[in-house]
């Protein structure tokens, strides 16, 4: 009976310890979530105690917290990029805008010859329809941007309209002086995209090519493991590495002067279609050419 008394008597201050102890992480837990909250601090909730649903408790508190600190680094980086988006559009816009009302003016003067005024309005028609270009790609941007933004998917034979924007682009290659090298495949390959969209795709990704292209371009159509890859490339005069982490990115242009050669949004638009047609796009440099690979699952 001593001995059965002696046991329970050390149970129960086991016990009370333990309590205690728990109440004590609890606490602990308690305050530093408490500072962590006010401060915003980074870093994690620790324990002194092992007990395993203490332990599962601050794992799941811990993985709060990580994602807090990425959702606050997201929200930085969307504000961010906001800020420089709005930055670039102001900038692209009021390039044309101050000219075309510079011309207009122009168009005024008494001085000015019949000749002269149909040259300043002229110019200012062709500045018009730059702004045009302008804001009608950053309006299918945001509109391909948007959660609620819907493809007619159907199946498309890729290979007979990667052949047809090739021929249809012949005049543009030959003002550059340019003869491409096209490797598509007399075979049909099919995918499941949107026509429209992969048109589009496939004409901003070879307009880049023309308009920058030195002196080469190569376009092909090869499949890879059930996966369709449309590569375009051509070689370059002023690309580096750098620029493959942004080549992408809203109004990004290698020209940094923003010469007025784009919008700077056709490859922006080129990768949110393929991303919504459930494919992916990448860029690189291989030795002297520049490689933009649009990948797709084959469709049977």
């Amino acid at each position: 009976m001593i001995y059965l008394s002696l046991i329970l008597f050390v149970i129960v201050i086991f016990l009370g310890y333990r309590k205690f102890y728990i109440e004590r992480q609890i606490t602990s837990l308690i305050k530093q979530l408490s500072e962590i909250n006010k401060n915003k601090d980074r870093r994690k909730v620790t324990l002194g105690l092992s007990n395993k649903r203490l332990e599962i408790l601050g794992e799941l508190i811990n993985e709060s917290i990580d994602i807090r600190i990425q959702s606050e680094a997201e929200r930085i980086k969307v504000e961010k990029d906001l800020r420089q988006t709005i930055a670039n559009m102001s900038h692209d816009l009021r390039t044309p805008l101050t000219s075309i009302i510079g011309y207009l003016q122009l168009l005024k003067l008494d001085d000015a010859d019949k000749a002269e005024k149909n040259e300043y309005l002229h110019t200012a028609e062709h500045r018009a329809k730059s702004l045009e270009v302008l804001l009608n790609d950053f309006y299918e941007l945001s509109l391909i941007e948007s959660l609620d933004y819907e493809l007619n998917m159907e199946k498309l034979n890729i290979s007979k309209v990667l052949q047809q924007i090739v021929l249809d682009r012949y005049s543009d290659f030959m003002e550059r002086n340019i003869r491409p090298s096209i490797n598509i495949p007399d075979k049909n390959f099919y995918i499941i995209a949107e026509k429209k969209s992969i048109e589009r795709v496939i004409e901003n990704i070879l307009t880049n090519a023309i308009k920058y292209a030195k002196d080469a371009i190569d376009v092909s159509l090869t499949q890879e493991q059930g996966k369709l890859i449309i590569t375009i490339s051509n070689t370059f005069t002023n690309l580096s590495e750098k620029d493959m982490a942004s080549l992408f990115d809203r109004f990004y242009m290698a020209d940094k002067s923003r010469s007025g050669k784009g919008t700077g949004l056709g490859l922006a638009i080129a990768k949110g279609l393929v991303e919504k047609m459930d494919g992916s796009i990448t860029a690189k440099i291989n030795d002297d050419r520049f490689k933009i690979c649009c990948c797709f699952k084959a469709s049977i």
